[in-house]
């Protein structure tokens, strides 16, 4: 619809989005990444390993290779997925620190520093109310 140009903002919690789906074609080369003054919410993917799994041992071994900075880098890239990592920079030395400073960010991509503060989602208990709150709205 944006690319259509029925809608004139697009969201996601995805600051690299834009890019990547100017790379693709899917966007125009005009589109650009904004955030709000006041931060913007931001989304974390969870991994998790059910209660009754058979295989724990080998899903911790697959989650800290995910968590990885190696892996992190490699899916912050635009080219490969372009979703920012979980890591605190300011947790990370050297090598590991450098694998996110040089990757690329593309044409509408804002830098780490200019995205701000990032305000948590609205906690789960909030949904259903949210959610009822949204339909009713567009009853109207």
């Amino acid at each position: 619809m944006l690319d259509d140009g029925e809608i004139l903002l697009s969201m996601t919690f995805n600051p690299a989005y834009a890019s990547s789906a100017i790379a693709s074609g899917e966007l125009p080369e005009t589109v650009r990444t904004y955030v709000h003054d006041v931060g913007t919410l931001g989304n974390t993917h969870f991994l998790a390993i059910p209660f009754n799994s058979d295989s724990t041992v080998a899903a911790q071994v697959v989650i800290n290779f995910l968590l990885s900075p190696e892996a992190q880098a490699h899916k912050a890239n635009p080219y490969v997925w372009g979703d920012p990592t979980v890591l605190s920079m300011s947790q990370l030395k050297g090598i590991e620190r450098k694998r996110f400073s040089s990757l690329p960010l593309g044409p509408a991509t804002l830098s780490p520093e200019a995205l701000g503060k990032v305000l948590p989602e609205p906690h789960s208990s909030w949904v259903a109310e949210l959610e009822d709150a949204w339909k009713a709205s567009h009853r109207q």
